[in-house]
């Protein structure tokens, strides 16, 4: 990946993210009295797929005002806080085996169990850098226009402008199952698909290194990391 789609690349998971943690609790701008926010209160399952983030956003909201998580070295630190945060929203387990598409059969329990790690600790590592210089201006609740043919389905779109100007359309698929609603899958500017983007990238290591699933696991972070300006 270049170093230009690279960076683009950074931006908007960053903007996911911070979009991500806060579309429920918008009305909340406590920790920036700046942020213009516009939102309106929704009810259903949609709503609930929204109250379920209000819970992750006040947690994360408070680390960034916490300015010993945000100086040098307290990297580690932050990222175990964001993830105590997300991991109870975001399904890193489904988003994985998905990520791994047709070789997830192929892969021994260890493996799959490996990568899911792997994984998650790339996000959040990427995650945690981008967010600490991050700066939002507003944001724009966007309601769906018909409600979901399935209740337990649910998808939540919201604009973000950065203070350059610059907007930034999330659109995040959020699923209900036993233990609640989580995130599934997140589309950003109506042209990157997390999922799928990930996916192919997981392929291409696997056609590189002729179908080692192990070698890719243990590569994934330094070929794929969103953190690193190379390919």
């Amino acid at each position: 990946m270049s170093k230009v789609l690279m960076s683009q690349f950074r931006c908007l998971l960053t903007a996911g993210l911070v979009s991500l943690l806060s579309f429920s609790a918008l009305a909340d701008t406590q920790a920036d009295t700046n942020v213009e926010v516009e939102t309106s209160v929704q009810v259903g399952p949609w709503g609930e797929a929204g109250g379920v983030i209000e819970e992750a956003t006040q947690s994360v909201l408070g680390l960034l005002e916490q300015d010993e998580l945000l100086e040098e070295g307290q990297e580690g630190q932050l990222i175990a806080e964001i993830d105590t945060a997300l991991s109870p929203v975001v399904d890193f387990a489904y988003i994985s085996k998905q990520v791994m598409g047709k070789y997830y059969r192929k892969a021994s329990t260890e493996e799959r169990e490996k990568f899911v790690g792997v994984f998650k600790t790339t996000l959040l590592k990427t995650y945690a850098k981008a967010l600490v210089g991050f700066k939002i201006e507003k944001y724009e609740m966007v309601p769906p226009r018909k409600k979901s043919p399935h209740e337990d389905k649910q998808i939540i779109t919201v604009n973000v402008f950065s203070q350059d100007g610059t907007k930034y359309s999330l659109i995040y698929y959020m699923v209900k199952d036993d233990e609640g609603w989580k995130l599934v899958n997140a589309i950003l500017d109506g042209s990157i698909n997390i999922r799928l983007s990930f996916k192919n990238q997981f392929a291409d290591l696997m056609q590189r290194n002729r179908g080692n699933i192990s070698k890719v696991i243990s590569t994934w972070k330094e070929k794929v990391d969103p953190g690193k300006d190379s390919a």
